[in-house]
């Protein structure tokens, strides 16, 4: 079925490579949001839309994509997913408004789906780790992870120099190596997990409902400050009617997307919360990009180089855990390790959250975060797997993935930035309190400003509006700053909480037991 010999390392590269286009689907078109932004004209609230439906749909697809990857043939499935990303990227180029633009991108996450899972494929059938998945998962991981940021960086870094349309080229070229590739290696077109089609469509729809429910939270959750909002608190009750009407769905059902019998092994369940708990710890990301723009005034060139800091951790990191994994290490050793490198990112960067701070300063903290990425994720999701039978390993892989990208890193990522605003003005309130006559310090920036203001040639009430204004802009940035130490002070605790509870209760003292292949793992 392939070429090459069994086993051969050319080949097991030559396979991965092509799995590496598909992981990275949706990540072209967003090297620089702004210019994006500035082409279609969209408002900032549709924008946000068009960012979150296509992620939406892309996980939404997932299980009919893996029932669909075990049906067609594996060759003309990856040629057909490869010749139709092509196709849906090159007519997000051409889209005339940013809803056929979010249409074609939705288009290119769901054949990024059958692309993921058309690729590995060959990986599993060819080199069969059942023995030891720790080798499979720490492989996958690599690359996801890997891959995403050097294409940040290329991609940026090429958009500064032409336009955002840069990472259309980009990816179509990526997927015409693709093409070539498959059809090198792949010389018989067969489908050999193929089974009788059955899926679970009632329960499938119902996500979707519940999907579009988060999504409109995401969006509008903190423009209309939440539960303060009435459709925010009818959408909120919809999730929960939506849940008891899939618990009651699933009784009449041989073959749920979540059989709830999946949360009789407790290791789904602990899992499951763990990898939500990492999906949390791993969202504050969105925090230091902010500060680069925002308060700093990085450009984008500037913070994906920042960012390639995290490849060092992830190259020491997941094949150490690989390795340590394969070696049969007590489990809690690898969770101390991820849980202690995300508080050392998180307690490094609560120092260092001042004015005039340099790039350099963010190198130390992201290779710690690139650490714990490589010591935590690739566990999860073994961890998650553990003794799970086949029949329910796709129940188990949706869970953690609502847990980790629905929950914790979507809906995360939107109420930690209510949070943030929260805060910043609750600490901008005290600053601005603190400006009174009383305040030399602050008497004297003032009357300095408004000296250089008048010396301008502004007349006496302009330049006290100008130095009053200029002194605002400082408790603003300041404010913000407090707001950011904040969080990263309140995480590095939740980080290491995780390791004295592992201490104290002396929980996980022993090595990983028997994960399974099926489904791909994801």
């Amino acid at each position: 079925m392939f070429a090459g010999k069994k086993g051969s390392v050319f080949t097991l590269v030559g396979l991965y490579i092509l799995t590496i286009p598909f992981f990275n689907g949706l990540n072209v078109t967003t090297y620089d949001n702004s210019q994006v932004l500035g082409n279609f004209g969209a408002s900032t609230t549709v924008f946000t839309y068009s960012i979150y439906i296509p992620i939406f749909v892309m996980l939404a697809f997932m299980p009919l994509g893996l029932k669909l990857g075990k049906q067609i043939k594996v060759r003309t499935m990856i040629l057909s997913a490869a010749f139709l990303s092509i196709i849906f990227n090159t007519a997000s180029l051409f889209a005339s408004s940013i809803e056929w633009f979010t249409f074609w991108r939705s288009l290119l996450g769901i054949v990024s789906v059958i692309g993921i899972f058309a690729s590995m494929v060959p990986i599993l059938l060819k080199y069969n780790p059942a023995f030891n998945m720790a080798l499979l998962y720490g492989i996958l991981q690599f690359i996801q992870k890997g891959s995403q940021h050097v294409y940040q960086y290329l991609g940026t870094h090429f958009t500064s120099f032409y336009n955002w349309t840069f990472g259309i080229y980009f990816l179509n070229i990526n997927f015409l190596i693709c093409i070539l590739l498959a059809w090198y290696f792949y010389k018989a077109d067969v489908a050999p997990m193929k089974t009788k089609f059955q899926f679970d469509w009632r329960g499938w729809i119902i996500m979707i409902l519940f999907f579009t429910v988060i999504l409109f939270l995401c969006a509008e959750g903190q423009s209309r400050n939440w539960l303060n909002d009435p459709k925010i608190n009818l959408a909120a009750a919809l999730l929960l009617i939506l849940i008891g009407i899939y618990l009651i769905h699933v009784r009449f059902t041989d073959d749920p997307i979540i059989d709830p019998d999946v949360y009789r092994f407790k290791n789904v369940i602990i899992g499951t919360f763990l990898m939500f708990y990492i999906g949390v710890i791993n969202g504050t990301g969105s925090v230091v990009t902010g500060y680069m723009t925002n308060i700093l005034g990085f450009d984008a060139v500037s913070g994906a180089r920042t960012h390639l800091a995290l490849l060092i951790g992830l190259c020491i990191a997941i094949p150490l855990s690989t390795y340590l994994l394969f070696k049969k290490i007590y489990l809690a050793t690898i969770w101390i390790m991820g849980f202690a490198c995300y508080g050392f990112y998180h307690i490094i960067l609560f120092f260092r959250f001042y004015p005039g701070i340099d790039s350099s300063d963010f190198f130390l903290p992201l290779i710690f975060k690139g650490l714990g990425i490589g010591f935590l994720f690739p566990i999860s999701l073994l961890y998650i797997s553990e003794g799970v039978p086949p029949k329910l390993s796709a129940s188990r892989m949706m869970s953690g993935i609502i847990a980790q990208a629905v929950f914790a890193g979507l809906l995360g990522s939107a109420i930690l930035g209510t949070f943030i605003s929260g805060l910043n003005i609750q600490h901008k309130t005290g600053l601005n309190q603190q400006l009174t006559e009383l305040n030399q310090m602050a008497q004297k920036q003032l009357a300095n400003s408004k000296r250089n203001f008048l010396y301008m040639g502004l007349s006496e009430t302009e330049a006290q509006k100008k130095a009053e204004k200029t002194l605002s802009n400082k408790t603003s940035q300041a404010s913000i700053l407090l707001a950011y130490k904040d969080i990263y002070l309140v995480m590095s605790a939740v980080c290491f909480f995780p390791v004295l509870i592992i201490l104290i209760f002396k929980l996980w003292r022993r090595p990983l037991r028997r994960v399974d292949v099926e489904p791909i793992p994801i």
